[in-house]
């Protein structure tokens, strides 16, 4: 079973439903109930996710909304890095919980189709409060029925650069004014190393989920005109491109010259942040919501916490990314014994208390980022959705374009070794020619394509490699078709 990472909840249906490790994970231990019987016990409901930075907020949330539900409401966290096996184990038994986070690593059509997800249905002054254009056919919605509910807004980071004050100030580095091109970052780990502090950590273990995103953005930032090895204008995949041998030969670099904590290459995600949290790097490349993962964490760390923008390879280089329109954080299990219940609850997370509790917490920002501006976030978080809201442009989508792409996406399977595992072979020395490996990984992502779009044919789906093609996409822009 893949995992569905961050990047899918933000309508990544450009290939199946795998790309940004899932959720920040900031503890190997769930809490809770442990959640015992998906919601067969009338007048409770059983809500589980992976949302580290939200543990807090949604413990107390449980409490509130089961007066207001009329129902006893517990919620349960897993660890990014257990949820998905989790969450399959309970989904074989029948005691999935009523509420849950989308972890499974599965394209919309084939939850409805495995009997995963119930049809949701919102209030309508919750649909109401929904920004336009967020719910769409084949991410959120199938056959014009609503399954998943989006909670994040799109324009966020997998890749942000998260710095320790001290350490820089140390180095005699300005935390305020950090690198942004590789050759600032280079000379920044140098200086760091030189006043005996270890330069940086990130998460290049674990499946290699993690570098494997921030590879994609580092891509992007780098001049590739796509998403995930996909070209916009042409349709076809082209992870061999300059720009991806580029950014990995960057870390390489990075790697090779001993500038990167002790254990990288095996840390995930939680391990990498731990290491920063606790001081033992000047660096660490993480996601928007770092500042939260590291609060949940080690709190007093907090008033430390910098930020910087993605990384690009030369200095005065616009640092743009791309994302699609936002997928479902949230479903409500097909065998809930009380789905307008549980409907009732995901509803309330647009409530603006739930919202500005998610801001709060510093994960993943919401849907309406004008919030974050005036709340009690710091600085740091407050400068990188800055960021995002300037450099995070809504990219093309052939579902969007055709709603019967999710039956080519329900038919994808994973590609190994992905970008993340050729990273790892190539610092650790078993790859020897990178550029190979990836044309190896193009040209087996376009097979896979093929495949399952021929299948989607037989099944009747209308669908052609046209439905790919943007030959209309321009850069540094939110996509509006001509």
């Amino acid at each position: 079973m893949t995992r569905l990472t961050r990047r899918g909840f933000l309508g990544a249906s450009a290939l199946t439903a795998a790309g940004l490790v899932a959720g920040c994970g900031s503890s190997d231990e769930t809490s809770g109930s442990g959640g015992s019987s998906g919601g067969k016990v009338s007048g409770a409901l059983d809500w589980w996710d992976h949302f580290s930075s939200f543990q807090k907020l949604n413990d107390d949330w449980a409490g509130k909304q089961a007066s207001a539900l009329g129902a006893n409401v517990t919620h349960t966290y897993y660890d990014a890095s257990k949820a998905p096996q989790a969450f399959q184990l309970a989904h074989q038994a029948k005691k999935m919980p009523d509420v849950y986070s989308n972890v499974i690593g599965l394209p919309l059509s084939a939850l409805v189709s495995g009997k995963w997800v119930h049809e949701l249905r919102l209030p309508e002054e919750t649909m109401a409060k929904i920004p336009q254009n967020t719910l769409t056919e084949g991410i959120t919605s199938l056959d014009k029925k609503l399954y998943g509910f989006p909670l994040f807004s799109f324009r966020q980071s997998s890749t942000l650069v998260w710095m320790n004050k001290d350490h820089l100030t140390k180095a005699g580095l300005d935390p305020d004014s950090p690198p942004n091109d590789y050759t600032g970052f280079k000379d920044a780990c140098r200086k760091l190393a030189s006043a005996g502090v270890t330069p940086m950590t990130l998460a290049l273990g674990a499946d290699g989920g993690r570098v494997r995103d921030q590879v994609d953005d580092m891509a992007q930032a780098a001049g590739f005109p796509g998403y995930q090895g996909l070209r916009f204008a042409t349709g076809e995949y082209a992870y061999h491109d300059d720009s991806y041998v580029t950014v990995i030969e960057f870390l390489k670099e990075l790697y090779d010259s001993k500038f990167m904590l002790p254990g990288t290459n095996n840390f995930s995600v939680v391990d990498a942040r731990t290491r920063y949290a606790a001081g033992a790097v000047g660096i660490f490349i993480d996601g928007i919501w770092c500042a939260g993962g590291s609060k949940a964490l080690v709190p007093t760390f907090v008033d430390k916490i910098a930020s910087g923008p993605i990384l690009v390879p030369t200095a005065g280089t616009d640092p743009w990314t791309y994302r699609g329109r936002p997928g479902a954080a949230y479903f409500v299990a097909a065998d809930s014994g009380n789905p307008e219940a549980a409907s009732k609850l995901i509803g309330s997370f647009m409530s603006e208390e739930y919202q500005q509790g998610m801001i709060a917490a510093m994960d993943q920002p919401p849907l309406n980022l004008d919030l974050v501006a005036n709340s009690d976030a710091i600085d740091a978080y407050k400068k990188a959705v800055t960021f995002c809201k300037e450099n995070v442009f809504l990219m093309p989508q052939a579902i969007v374009k055709n709603s019967d792409i999710a039956k080519v996406d329900a038919s994808r399977k994973p590609i190994t070794p992905h970008v993340g595992n050729i990273v790892q072979g190539y610092l650790g020395g078993s790859i020897k020619n990178l550029r190979d490996d990836l044309k190896k990984l193009s040209d087996a992502s376009e097979a896979d394509r093929e495949q399952a779009m021929t299948k989607a044919k037989s099944s009747g789906a209308k669908v052609s490699e046209d439905d790919y093609i943007f030959g209309d996409w321009k850069p540094g822009a939110d996509y509006q078709p001509s």
